[in-house]
């Protein structure tokens, strides 16, 4: 008796072992972000990669490409800005709600390079800074699902980012 107990306790524990799996390990993201800077609004093609190490805590890196640009008239001349490129890496804290549903904050650190042209003339800044990031994740499938999320970069002119994107967790 004490045998058949103790093996269906193990094989219970190993079936529900996947379970407990998929709130650890990788995904990823693939997705658009809006970078509001001052006047502008830029677009960018998002890509996140990253690992929970619990169910609560993990860490992300991110890459950003322009492209939707703004332009403006400055004292008479137009103006074209655009984001060139973005990247950051991140701490994040997370709650789920349901294994549907999680809440996300997010710690790190960034780099973006914006351009702007006029007249023929060209001039690009890149600058680092920290960044601080709220989200929600809601799983449509065990291992497919949307995130929504804010980030706000702490530049002397910040940066505001909302965000949509697909996840996938490996």
């Amino acid at each position: 008796m004490k045998f058949a107990l103790t093996t269906a306790l193990t094989l219970v524990a190993f079936a529900a072992a996947p379970a407990f799996a998929q709130e650890n390990g990788f995904y990823g993201t693939f997705g658009y972000g809006n970078y509001s800077a001052d006047d502008a609004d830029l677009g960018a093609i998002q890509l996140r990669g990253g690992y929970n190490f619990t169910e609560f805590l993990g860490a992300e890196i991110e890459g950003a490409i322009g492209v939707a640009d703004e332009s403006a008239t400055i004292a008479g001349v137009d103006v074209n800005v655009e984001l060139e490129n973005s990247y950051g890496a991140y701490a994040v804290g997370r709650i789920p709600f349901s294994e549907k549903a999680d809440v996300f904050g997010r710690i790190g650190y960034v780099s973006t390079e914006i351009k702007a042209s006029a007249g023929g003339f060209s001039a690009s800044a890149d600058d680092d800074a920290a960044a601080l990031g709220v989200g929600g994740n809601y799983y449509f499938a065990p291992n497919q699902g949307v995130r929504l999320g804010y980030t706000h970069m702490d530049y002397d002119d910040s940066i505001d980012v909302i965000d949509v994107a697909y996840v996938l967790k490996f």
